[in-house]
């Protein structure tokens, strides 16, 4: 009897603590649309079993993914037991097993996740200006090649790394004069660690935009000094706005061009036009959110997620007045 009742429903890969994720489970089980959700960091008693029609049981629950959405999820915060070598081994088995069970969906959030290089290479290919960098392992050498005052190191990947389960460690973009460079690519990294040394540009206004499924939300940040969102965030202020033609254009573009479901987009407005900075496939937005006293992008990620579902389980789109808006769902309902 079991085979036959194996539902559909999103599979949420994330890790605990993600509060965007668990604000949009909550919402999505409200209107009726199954989530599963599997934490990283809360793998040891697990039991999965993936067959061969792809039916997935997760600790008892049958189900076929309909979404995968790939937030969070890093095997480093797992802690199994065993060997050095076979901690390894559990830790890449499962990071494979995400990344496959996005691929096998038919439908994925943040499984495509473009580095830095690949971004501004289609931004330039769409015609969006991009800081003029490079990636070099030595920053102090490789300025003589990217001649400016000011310039930004940026680590290639996430901004964090998780060294041991549970602990993480930042390495945040750092603005530096150039007389402050040096052989490294910043405090704790190594000597020889590959980076992005980009031009510091001087802006009117900076704009946090996300893209999800085919809306698109805007932020205005305001802030007196290029760290103050990492060091003091309390100065920062961020509205909602309706960001300019130009670089929704941009974001829009840039979402398509990648195929990506969600993605949060970094822009600064300089000379006239936007200058695309990057793309966070995984990006947050409740700080966001909380400064601007919103809920636009959880309930557009809510939709987004829900039509997908849908789609893929083979339910007609909602009328455009949708139980969703009718339970006025998020915060702001």
């Amino acid at each position: 009897m079991a085979e036959a009742t194996a539902g559909r429903a999103v599979l949420l890969l994330t890790r605990r603590g993600d509060g965007e994720a668990t604000a949009t489970a909550a919402l999505l089980h409200r209107i009726g649309v199954p989530v599963h959700r599997l934490d990283a960091d809360g793998l040891a008693e697990v039991r999965a079993v993936r067959g061969p029609d792809g039916v997935l049981d997760l600790d008892g629950h049958r189900f076929t993914p309909t979404v995968t959405w790939l937030r969070h999820f890093s095997a480093r915060a797992a802690s199994p037991a065993g060997t050095p070598g076979g901690r390894l081994v559990y830790r890449d088995a499962w990071s494979v097993l995400a990344q496959q069970l996005a691929a096998a969906s038919p439908a994925a959030i943040g499984a495509d996740d473009p580095g830095l290089l690949v971004q501004r290479d289609r931004a330039r290919a769409l015609g969006v200006r991009v800081p003029r960098g490079l990636v070099t392992t030595d920053p102090a050498r490789a300025a003589g090649l990217l001649p400016a005052r000011r310039y930004v190191l940026k680590v290639l990947d996430r901004h964090y790394v998780e060294p041991e389960p549970g602990r993480l460690d930042w390495f945040l973009p750092r603005v530096l004069d150039r007389d402050r460079l040096d052989g490294s690519g910043g405090a704790g990294l190594p000597r020889g660690t590959p980076v992005l040394l980009q031009e510091y540009i001087g802006h009117d206004t900076e704009y946090r935009v996300y893209c999800a499924g085919d809306e698109l939300h805007a932020f205005e940040v305001a802030k007196e000094r290029p760290e103050d969102v990492w060091e003091r965030p309390d100065e920062v202020v961020v509205r909602q706005v309706r960001a300019p033609e130009a670089v929704a254009a941009a974001a829009r573009a840039l979402a398509g061009e990648s195929g990506v479901g969600y993605g949060a987009f970094d822009f600064l407005w300089a000379g006239g036009e936007p200058v695309f900075l990057e793309m966070n496939a995984h990006g947050d937005w409740q700080w966001f959110e909380r400064k601007a006293g919103t809920d636009a992008v959880t309930r557009a990620v809510v939709r987004t997620v829900r039509d997908l579902h849908r789609s893929a389980a083979g339910g007609a789109r909602p009328e455009p007045v949708s139980l969703l808006a009718f339970l006025g769902a998020g915060r702001g309902g």
